[in-house]
């Protein structure tokens, strides 16, 4: 798409000024789970362009800090939110995404199980949707396709990865991971094959607690490591 640059100019020139190399930004993408759903944290945008729709937490990178010190600090300032699982997703370098100049985002997606969203998160700062209508609200920038690339990740990482302890509580029924993938694949999964596979797999152990569903009582478990295990979980 072709950029009016003296339009942009004149639009905006009480607001930028103009550079003759790209702008570093980091943009992040965070999914959680809440009422069986896979939302995301969003804010609002204060002012033009795009005002007032709905953005990824992002900022421009500090020079003489590392990428992880940056992510950091935009998570705690525009969320609240510390100490989550994180990846590097990838780096949107077309220079139209946005009309003030020549913005490079390198964008990461994270994952926070929900009570510590809940614990953490600065519900001032943040508004949380569902995945599902990102397609019902106003989204700025190229934003939306940032969100659909992460969730494509996520969704490979599920398939070969023990990343979904990221997004549960430490201890969790076998129920609650069975949920936690049907919710963010989107389709059912057969709760004999899953168990099966999933014991078999020896990537859980059981803490020696019960959770109390229904009438019953259900054994909780954790992963057996800490660090994000490669291995063929579907």
């Amino acid at each position: 798409m072709a950029i009016n640059h003296d339009e942009i100019k004149k639009k905006f020139s009480e607001n930028i000024f103009w550079l003759s190399i790209p702008v570093l930004a980091l943009d992040i993408v965070i999914f959680t789970i809440f009422n069986d759903k896979l939302c995301v944290v969003l804010t609002t945008r204060p002012k033009e362009p795009e005002k007032g729709k709905l953005i990824l937490p992002g900022w421009v990178i500090k020079s003489g800090f590392s990428l992880e010190e940056n992510f950091d600090d935009i998570l705690l300032r525009k969320t609240w939110i510390d100490g989550v699982y994180k990846e590097q997703l990838y780096s949107f370098w077309e220079s139209d995404r946005d009309p003030r100049w020549h913005i490079v985002s390198i964008a990461y997606y994270a994952l926070v199980d929900k009570d510590q969203f809940l614990k953490d998160a600065d519900f001032t700062k943040i508004q949380l949707v569902e995945y599902d209508k990102l397609g019902e609200v106003e989204l700025g920038f190229d934003h939306k396709s940032i969100i659909e690339y992460a969730k494509k990740r996520l969704n490979w990482k599920l398939e070969y990865t023990t990343i979904a302890k990221n997004i549960l509580p430490i201890k969790f029924t076998l129920t609650q991971l069975q949920k936690a993938y049907e919710i963010i694949l989107g389709y059912d999964i057969d709760k004999r094959n899953f168990r099966k596979k999933i014991i078999s797999l020896k990537i859980l152990k059981e803490t020696g607690d019960l959770e109390k569903v229904r009438s019953n009582m259900a054994k909780l478990y954790e992963f057996s490591d800490k660090e994000l295990k490669i291995i063929g979980i579907l």
